[in-house]
């Protein structure tokens, strides 16, 4: 259904009156369909919640309801200014305050408290704490903006317990509409033939249970069928009408139809104002609420998660964004309200204010007209509603049940075989133990599909040795060639997602698998979430798998939370385990692992300029071949040996000691790029083409450089165009291999 706009049929002012006349009709229109269905809601839920032992108190619940309608919807409206939306109590919810109100009668009772007035009182203040729970909650989620994380329960469960919903809404349709306690025991009797007894056999229960069937069935089909607003109402009325003609028919008068259970309780004359219910809350005992807490929980839980289903259908029925996280607000309040009088949870009403905005346009006028009529009912008498039929209150639950039911078959017709097997544990859950039982049930198994799926998903992104990724230390080409060979005994994990027992395990089952003689093991946790002690678990495994086989474990990027928890859980103080701040750093310890142990010079290796160009070029060029072109540069620790900025005129190589390469950025410290060590080259591409320094180097030990500079170079190639051309040779091996060594970079980090 869709809002039709009117637009005029011809102009001038009969044509304008014409047409404002007609789009008045419709806002009526609107306003007594939507107050029809509220009703009809309203009469069902009461009856759903006060019945039984809790039938005397009806009236009661009747009025609770009322008022926490009409004073919720002031509230909504006055929070949700911007939309025109309409309130109505949440069904699922009243299925579970059903639930809530059985059991504190039942302890009640337990108590020795039987005055029925002082009973629904007390029993008003319990459903009254779980909608404070409600609205509490929904103004929580509203005011954070988290409304939508209800919906991380998995479709499967939600599917499931809907359904499981649905049968009990079936259930307790038959119960009202047929007026039995066992409707399943009367249809049983009625057919077993060993029981058979005409006698026994209770004609007017198995007319009402088959004429509450048929309502609800007509109820929930038709409208699907004939695609117009006017469906559902039709129905309401037809099934009004067929009972009183069949009433008519008979010569059964309104009493008699009341007491053999055709209408519902006849109300009491006059107003159905009453004192809200919080003034019996000095009264109620609070050990009420300990066997009842997970009922109130369910309730909320459904509450909200049905609150998210009715706003994204409507959006996608008026094609219009709401925004779910004011509207949860806005209903957080109305229930806040609510609580005060003992009322079942509300919220945004799906079928209201869709009838409002495709009958009325949406207009304001409909739904003050709505209001005003539920207000008339609560302040004049509602003792007209006593002439509504059973069948037929139980009919608009059973159509409710209907419809979730059928929303768990669409749902079975996509879902994998696993999934579906899933969604029918949790339905026969609900409908077997009750919601809240098969609420457990489905969070249970919402935990277990959460675990399974998760753990598919690899802890480890990427794996690669140190061969490679290599830290940001330049090193001579002996002291690369070292690594180059023993890098497979480095192996670098990238961790992702969030660490917990599943996945970790498979982190320590990989670094159990590894083959060859594994030196050291990083960790890095840079794109990981979280973890939970249960990873750390593995990690302490990992730790111990470390002692056995001579490897060092080094954990890299832990967040601070993270550190905490691995301190805490004293894996610092591991023998083999050791936490670096960054990826770089562990690299490097493991290079410095891997040379020593391979019987690489340290610090102070020794690389002469001119025997390290014949090696990469298999020349036989010697020292006093460069000496006329070069400069010798002696640096202490601290000195600059070129300066970001500078005029880039001139090449270095180190001979001896270590040199950081550094970018200097205003306003904060200097950002080390990378490490030079002996046998490298500094500063080629000055040398090339020129320009201004792009970095900063600095000795961080004592340093011996040898530098040609661009004059030089012109000199060499007029003066010894042989050497020359050697240099030049060595210039381009010398980018290439750091070209290589960044493509290299680049695939590692893109794998």
């Amino acid at each position: 259904m869709t809002t039709v706009e009117i637009a005029p049929a011809a102009a001038g002012p009969r044509a304008d009156a014409r047409t404002a006349l007609l789009r008045a009709a419709r806002i009526v229109a609107a306003a007594a369909v939507t107050v029809m269905v509220l009703l009809l809601d309203l009469i069902s839920y009461a009856q759903l919640i006060f019945s039984g032992p809790l039938a005397e108190s009806r009236a009661a619940g009747l009025s609770a309801l009322l008022a926490a309608y009409v004073l919720g919807s002031l509230v909504f409206i006055a929070i949700r200014r911007t939309a025109r939306v309409s309130l109505s109590f949440i069904g699922a919810a009243a299925i579970v305050q059903a639930a809530i109100a059985a059991a504190v009668a039942g302890q009640l009772e337990e108590a020795g408290v039987t005055d029925p007035e002082t009973v629904g009182q007390l029993v008003l203040v319990a459903c009254g704490v779980s909608t404070f729970a409600a609205g509490v909650v929904f103004a929580l989620l509203g005011t954070l903006r988290a409304s939508l994380l209800a919906q991380l329960l998995p479709y499967p469960v939600l599917a499931g317990f809907l359904g499981g919903v649905g049968l009990l809404f079936l259930r307790s349709g038959v119960q009202i509409g047929g007026h039995v306690d066992d409707p399943l025991g009367a249809v049983v009797r009625a057919i077993d033939p060993a029981t058979l007894d005409s006698g026994r056999i209770d004609a007017g229960a198995l007319a009402r249970i088959a004429l509450t069937l048929a309502i609800g069935f007509c109820a929930f089909y038709l409208p699907r069928i004939v695609r117009h607003w006017g469906t559902y109402p039709t129905v309401i009325l037809a099934s009004l009408v067929v009972v009183h003609l069949g009433l008519a028919w008979t010569g059964t008068s309104i009493g008699a139809a009341q007491g053999a259970g055709w209408l519902i309780e006849p109300l009491p004359a006059g107003s159905l104002l009453r004192p809200p219910a919080i003034g019996s809350l000095l009264a109620f005992d609070p050990h009420l609420l300990l066997p009842i807490w997970p009922k109130i929980a369910t309730l909320v839980i459904v509450a909200v998660i049905i609150q998210i289903l009715y706003v994204v259908s409507v959006e996608l029925e008026i094609r219009r964004e709401l925004n779910i996280d004011r509207i949860f607000v806005a209903s957080g309040a109305t229930n806040l309200v609510g609580s005060l009088f003992g009322s079942s949870a509300m919220g945004f009403g799906r079928t209201s204010t869709l009838l409002l905005h495709n009958i009325g346009g949406g207009h304001w006028l409909g739904w003050w007209l709505t209001l005003a009529v539920m207000a008339a009912l609560l302040v004049i008498g509602a003792s007209p509603l006593a002439l509504l039929p059973r069948p037929l209150a139980g009919g608009a639950l059973i159509a409710i049940g209907i419809g979730l039911l059928f929303n768990l078959s669409l749902a079975c017709r996509t879902l994998p075989a696993w999934e579906i097997a899933i969604a029918l544990v949790v339905c026969a859950a609900t409908a077997f133990f009750g919601a809240t039982t098969g609420f457990l049930v489905g969070v249970v198994l919402a935990i277990l599909i959460f675990g399974v799926e998760y753990g598919q998903i690899g802890a480890i992104r990427r794996s690669l040795s140190g061969a490679e990724r290599r830290s940001s230390v330049i090193r001579g080409p002996d002291a690369a060639a070292r690594l180059e060979a023993a890098g497979g005994r480095t192996r670098i994990y990238t961790l992702q997602g969030y660490l917990f027992f599943l996945n970790a395990q498979a982190v320590y089952r990989r670094a159990a698998a590894e083959a060859g003689p594994l030196r050291v093991l990083i960790l890095d946790f840079r794109e990981t979430v979280g973890l939970d002690s249960s990873a750390l678990i593995a990690f302490r495994k990992i730790g111990q798998l470390a002692e056995q086989r001579g490897f060092d474990v080094l954990l890299v990027h832990l967040t601070p939370r993270a550190l905490r928890q691995v301190t805490r859980n004293g894996l610092a103080g591991e023998a083999r385990i050791r936490i670096l701040d960054t990826l770089d750093e562990a690299l490097r310890a493991a290079e410095t692992t891997l040379l020593a142990e391979a019987g690489g010079a340290g610090p102070g290796e020794v690389a002469v300029f001119a025997r390290h160009m014949a090696d990469r070029l298999g020349g036989a060029s010697g020292p006093g071949d460069f000496a006329p072109y070069m400069t010798v540069r002696d640096l202490s620790a601290g000195a600059v040996l070129m300066r970001q900025g500078e005029a880039a005129e001139a090449l270095y190589f180190l001979e001896t000691g270590v040199v950081s390469i550094e970018m200097e950025v205003p306003g904060r410290a200097n950002l080390r790029l990378r490490t030079t060590t002996a046998g490298t080259v500094i500063g080629e591409i000055a040398l090339v083409q020129g320009g201004r320094r792009t970095a900063t180097a600095i000795a961080e030990t004592s340093c011996r450089v040898v530098g040609i500079d661009r004059a030089a170079l012109a000199r060499m190639e007029r003066e010894r165009p042989d050497l020359a051309l050697f240099f030049q040779r060595f210039l381009i091996l010398e980018l290439a291999g750091k070209v290589s060594d960044t493509n290299r970079l680049l695939e590692a980090e893109m794998q």
